[in-house]
């Protein structure tokens, strides 16, 4: 039985990480993984997001308690949105060639952002915002994580300007 059990888990991880991502062709983002309740809202109106599901510019992200998010932008980025968090994308333009940016804005909460190949690139086209600082990325990985006075508690690897 035991082996039974780890032939279907090793069948079902291949799954998972050999599924394409889905998503629409003019999405900025696709839900990759999640747990838990996670939104989208835009214009007024709030979407529940699964797995496969697109996200574009302008989108809100929020999470709720115990749920987290993992969203893989154009450029390969992945950002995974911690519980309890409100995420804006404010910007996210991507072509491969010069012109690209990306602004995240953190309203509340926090993130880890593995970069993808818009800071190879141009490594000044990538912020976050807070409601206390605008950062701007130094390396290939980092997290922010707010205070509930809406001051940054952790960060790694930003610089702060």
């Amino acid at each position: 039985m035991k082996m039974v059990h780890k032939v279907s888990c090793a069948l079902l991880l291949m799954m998972i990480v050999t599924t394409p991502v889905l998503g629409t062709a003019d999405s900025t983002a696709v839900l990759v993984a999640s747990r838990g309740d996670v939104m989208a809202e835009n214009s007024g109106e709030s979407r529940s997001l699964v797995r496969g599901d697109g996200v574009n510019e302008s989108d809100r992200i929020i999470t709720g308690d115990k749920s987290f998010a993992i969203l893989q932008f154009i450029d390969g980025a992945k950002v995974t949105v911690r519980p309890n968090t409100v995420l804006d994308i404010k910007q996210y333009v991507y072509s491969g060639a010069e012109s690209n940016a990306a602004t995240l804005s953190l309203v509340e909460g926090g993130l880890r952002v593995i970069t993808g190949a818009m800071t190879k690139t141009e490594p000044d086209s990538f912020k976050v915002e807070t409601p206390v600082a605008l950062m701007g990325v130094r390396g290939t990985e980092f997290a922010v994580v707010l205070c509930a006075d809406g001051t940054v508690c952790q960060e790694e690897g930003l610089d702060v300007e």
